[in-house]
């Protein structure tokens, strides 16, 4: 198990994802490529619009769990939390994918929400024995270090380019239409 991280995520989100990415993208481009003729207030606010829900799905579609040798990492749209194995007391599964520390926090994983896929795909229960089994495989090890958890911001900068470029079009739209 010497440096081998294990990716888990839907991949039915990972398709939709990048399905609405490319058709919301080509859509704000189209619109900021009529621009060519004039400043067209209507032109910015679809493109705005597009841009802003890109960005959403991208920190949305992008959340996933990533099983390493030590932590595991719970990356979600807003936060992204590093928590070692020796810090998990269960995982539960009954709604949502949700690790409980030793501490009775409660992380939940955006990536393994409740879904009428998962009904019948059962990805969030493969998620849950996977995490589980590492878990177990951990707490025969010695020496389990820190059981701290460490909660960070999400760095998703392709998100963040696609939210400023709707921020940028709301702004010229709404000074443009001022004018």
């Amino acid at each position: 198990m010497a440096n081998r991280k294990i990716v888990l995520r839907r991949k039915s989100m990972s398709v939709v994802t990048w399905f609405f990415f490319c058709l919301l993208s080509f859509f704000s481009f189209t619109a900021l490529a009529s621009l060519s003729r004039g400043v067209d207030v209507d032109a910015l606010g679809v493109a705005s619009v597009c841009l802003a829900v890109v960005a959403l799905i991208l920190r949305v579609g992008r959340s996933r769990v990533i099983l390493a040798d030590l932590t595991i990492t719970v990356i979600n749209p807003i936060f992204t939390y590093v928590i070692p194995y020796s810090g998990v007391k269960r995982v539960d599964e009954e709604r949502a994918l949700t690790l409980v520390t030793v501490a009775n926090e409660e992380i939940h994983s955006s990536a393994f929400g409740s879904s009428l896929i998962d009904y019948f795909v059962r990805s969030t229960e493969h998620a849950a024995s996977e995490i589980e089994a590492r878990v177990r495989l951990s707490s025969r090890r010695k020496g389990a270090g820190s059981i701290s958890v460490v909660r960070t911001l999400t760095r998703a900068w392709l998100a963040n380019i696609y939210g400023i470029g709707a921020l940028i079009c709301a702004v010229v739209a709404v000074w443009g239409g001022s004018r």
